[in-house]
């Protein structure tokens, strides 16, 4: 229809005719909800400088405003009715936390229930969209909470080398995410929009407990592959595949789709993330660098800016893991897991902004949450697994899955296979989040999405981080309901991951395991897609040098071998075996699992 009365009509309606999503209890929220019980508000300082010089510090050299396609109808989209809208609207409007007199609540968790963050152990927290971009503005503006020194603003604030992150693609990034916010309809007059929520798994279960929980079938995991640009011969042997919708190729110059670029409805992205969201950017970086971790909240800005204000650890001021974060979005283009394409980040037009709204039930009322991009991160326990004064020798060998300490299967070790099966399981188990939090992540969650966890910049071995996944998927899985596979474990297989490049080949067998290494090789990552240290480099290459260390078998191998038996079972050969080789590397782990000898391993037109 043409414009004008209509458009009026539109800006006049409420949020609650126009979002049916927007219902119940949720219609007059205030946004902000947890499961603490105590909770403390802060006011704001003054701000430091105007929104329209943060906009200019951001981009210096000038900025056209994000048009989205989901945009309210009539939107001005020039840079002066954007810059007017985050002063007169967002900032100088009614205050999103006016049913906290002005003040923001933060969640204040008690005892054992602290661990670095302001969201306790098993618990949850909430802000609104409006709040969130509140929030966002006031930090880019230089404001900051007032007794709580939250580390949104520290970071946007931290020098690092000669610059800042807010004037880098940090900062543009949140630029980006409130055009989202001024182009929302469901924030008109003040509207609070969708939430977003964080939940934080309970504290990490004895082994034992989650050995008593491996009679699963290794079926339930619901394991599906994907092999993206990993440059070897499609896999046979029975494997599922991930949908289509989820599994497309990159073309010369742009991604295809997997679970980093998102595609596949409902699929989670896994973030491999160290002991807190983020990895190491606070005063170390202003935009992209470093593994998959940080890449992600440059492109996923609500999840950065989440991740950092809610939390004012003196060192790392960042949300610890494992942790949920739902109804955050991708609100850039071009970041798969490869990284070749990431850079510059470019906004998404196409980014949802209502279209992806979805009833959910929070705490026994319901809202909205966006659905498109849920998002977990979590680390496997084996950072710094070797030392650092041998470094040099050990970093070469982990990348080639060759290093003894790897194979740790020693109960008493902190880094042993058992621990990671933990990991995976204590993360994705719905039993670990707040039985609030339950309902809405099983209706907006369908599948997890993963590429070589544990193999990626903590070096571990890549076929035992694939066995662990299995594992801990398989294990869970009954957690999330009944079905066969209640929530499918997407697999995706690179020739040159951002972490870690090539490492990942070695889950292929024989031929399509030197075919994948060769493709690194032939097409290595320019430097903007990756990050690894001097000593993980092989005369000056990213991927590891074609040589003998493929197996004679792979992931299609194990899992046909094992599809019928249970987690248990899974479990006890592989530990039992590697504890026989006796620290020998001399097979992979596959290898050794199937008692094939890789000298006489079959050829592989025999091993499909």
């Amino acid at each position: 229809p043409p414009t004008g009365s209509s458009c009026r009509t539109y800006q006049g309606m409420s949020s609650l005719r126009l979002f049916p999503w927007i219902v119940g209890s949720a219609a007059a929220s205030s946004g902000f909800l947890t499961s603490h019980s105590q909770v403390k508000s802060f006011p704001w300082t003054a701000s430091t400088r105007s929104f329209n010089q943060a906009l200019h510090d951001a981009f210096p050299g000038g900025h056209s405003v994000t048009s989205f396609t989901e945009s309210r109808p009539g939107l001005d989209v020039s840079t002066g009715a954007f810059v007017g809208w985050v002063e007169n609207d967002l900032l100088g409007g009614a205050d999103p936390f006016g049913a906290h007199g002005g003040r923001v609540p933060l969640p204040w968790p008690q005892g054992s229930e602290y661990d670095d963050d302001q969201v306790g152990v098993g618990h949850y927290v909430a802000y609104s969209r409006r709040q969130l971009c509140f929030i966002v503005a006031k930090s880019l503006t230089g404001a900051t909470t007032d007794g709580y020194a939250n580390g949104l603003q520290r970071f946007l604030e931290k020098r690092a080398g000669s610059c800042y992150p807010r004037t880098g693609d940090f900062g543009r990034g949140l630029v980006v995410l409130l055009e989202a916010c001024y182009a929302d309809p469901a924030l008109v007059d003040g509207g609070q929009g969708p939430l977003l929520v964080v939940a934080k798994a309970s504290g990490a279960p004895a082994v034992g407990q989650v050995w008593a929980e491996a009679h699963a079938p290794l079926t339930r995991a619901g394991l599906r592959v994907c092999q993206y640009d990993d440059g070897a011969a499609p896999l046979g042997g029975g494997l599922e595949l991930v949908p289509s919708e989820g599994c497309q190729q990159p073309s010369a110059g742009a991604p295809g789709k997997d679970f980093m670029t998102g595609g596949l409805a409902g699929q989670a992205t896994q973030d491999i993330s160290a002991a807190f969201l983020g990895g190491y950017v606070f005063g170390n970086a202003c935009g992209l660098g470093g593994g998959q971790d940080e890449r992600l909240m440059t492109y996923m800005p609500e999840v950065a800016a989440l991740t950092f204000f809610l939390s004012q650890h003196w060192q790392f001021p960042q949300l610890r893991q494992p942790a949920w974060i739902l109804g955050a979005r991708m609100l850039f283009s071009g970041l798969d897991g490869t990284g070749r394409f990431n850079d510059p980040p470019v906004p998404r037009a196409d980014s949802p902004i209502t279209s992806d709204v979805q009833n959910v039930e929070l705490g026994g009322a319901t809202y909205g949450v966006s659905s498109s991009r849920p998002f977990v991160a979590f680390q496997s326990e084996n950072q710094g697994f070797f030392s650092w004064n041998s470094r040099f020798v050990e970093t070469p060998l982990a990348r080639r899955n060759k290093l003894p300490s790897q194979r740790e299967v020693s109960p008493s070790s902190w880094y042993a296979f058992d621990k990671q099966v933990r990991a995976w399981y204590r993360s994705i188990a719905l039993t670990s989040y707040h039985m609030a939090v339950r309902p809405a992540m099983k209706a907006l969650v369908r599948s997890v999405g993963t590429g070589p966890w544990l193999a990626g910049l903590w070096w571990g071995d890549s076929q035992l981080g694939f066995l662990a996944v299995w594992l801990g998927q398989a294990i869970a899985a009954s957690t999330w309901g009944d079905a066969v596979a209640p929530l499918p474990v997407d697999f995706y297989m690179y020739s040159a991951f951002t972490e870690s490049p090539s490492s990942q080949c070695f889950v292929h067998s024989s031929e399509r395991c030197r075919a994948c290494i060769q493709s690194c090789n032939d097409h290595p990552l320019p430097g903007t897609a990756f990050w690894m240290p001097d000593e993980a480099f092989f005369s000056g290459r990213s991927c590891v040098p074609i040589g003998d260390d493929c197996g004679g078998h792979g992931v299609q191998h194990v899992a046909a071998a094992y599809s019928g038996k249970t987690a248990r079972e899974l479990w006890t050969d592989i530990e039992a075996r590697l504890k026989a080789e006796g620290g020998s590397t001399a097979r992979t782990v596959f290898d050794v699992l199937l008692d094939s000898q890789k000298a006489a391993a079959q050829p592989e037109t025999l091993l499909p």
